[in-house]
């Protein structure tokens, strides 16, 4: 870890609240209402990550169930980002972002033990921050609930075999594209275009069908959006195998598997 950065355990009942307003202070916006829900579950306390004062990111860490804690993490340039473009940041992480992160799931580990939980959980996709600190603390991957699959379209060759479709593109933002029985839709910010499958794909169509649809909104981006370097889909893991089997067709590959990590709390 860098000397430069530091990283604290604040164990009130409280100490979330007293972050997300430092957080939201931080960069000028109002932070959201704090009051408590009926079904809020309990904070352990709160884990913070700071270069001088300066926060540079926290973990939410609560009662989750059958004697665990789990810890929800933040890297507040990431969030800022967020906030203020208003929709996802997609940029990789920096190696700022992997040692903060590395470094508030070890300091979470250490307050969750010292609080009495025997095991402390967390979610993220492997290839990012979450999973190479799971490596890190030896936590194991316990169940994988999404992908991100990815294409980059300069490169990107479509599949052989598909079937020709039909296809218009509709007057919305982004890249909208539809056939009889499918639509998806790709938001374009910069060098990036990305769909939440679960928001932006709405099919009846059969996987190969689907597939062809997907192949010609990654053409559309080689032809229209030559500033587009890489498409990512979101695809939540549902009953909806035909979807996965479509991407999977349409010459995407799977870059990340989203997935739930759980580490066991062994006394010091």
């Amino acid at each position: 870890m860098s000397s430069e950065m530091s990283f604290a355990w604040d164990g009130r009942p409280d100490a979330d609240k007293h972050v997300l307003v430092e957080q939201y202070a931080d960069i000028g916006e109002p932070a959201p209402d704090l009051s408590d829900g009926a079904d809020r579950p309990f904070t352990v306390g709160a884990v913070t990550a700071r270069h001088d004062r300066a926060l540079l990111g926290w973990g939410w860490v609560y009662e989750d169930h059958d004697g665990a804690a789990r810890v929800q993490t933040t890297y507040v340039p990431r969030f800022a980002r967020r906030i203020k473009t208003g929709h996802y940041d997609l940029l990789p992480p920096s190696a700022e972002e992997f040692e903060v992160m590395e470094g508030l799931y070890r300091r979470a580990v250490q307050g969750a033990r010292t609080a009495g939980y025997r095991t402390l959980r967390w979610s993220g996709p492997d290839t990012g921050p979450d999973g190479h600190a799971a490596t890190a603390l030896k936590a194991q991957g316990h169940t994988e609930y999404a992908r991100t699959w990815s294409a980059e379209p300069a490169t990107w060759q479509p599949s052989a075999g598909l079937p020709e479709v039909q296809v218009e593109q509709l007057p919305e933002p982004g890249l909208t594209l539809a056939t009889e029985n499918a639509e998806v839709s790709a938001r374009i910010d910069g060098p990036t275009a990305y769909i939440n499958a679960g928001e932006a794909i709405h099919h009846h169509a059969e996987p190969p069908a689907l597939a062809a649809l997907l192949a010609e909104l990654v053409t559309r981006l080689q032809r229209k959006h030559p500033e587009v370097t890489a498409l990512t889909i979101w695809e939540f893991d549902d009953a909806d195998t035909g979807l996965r089997q479509a991407l999977s067709l349409a010459g995407l590959r799977i870059t990340a598997r989203h997935m739930t990590y759980e580490l066991p709390l062994a006394s010091p």
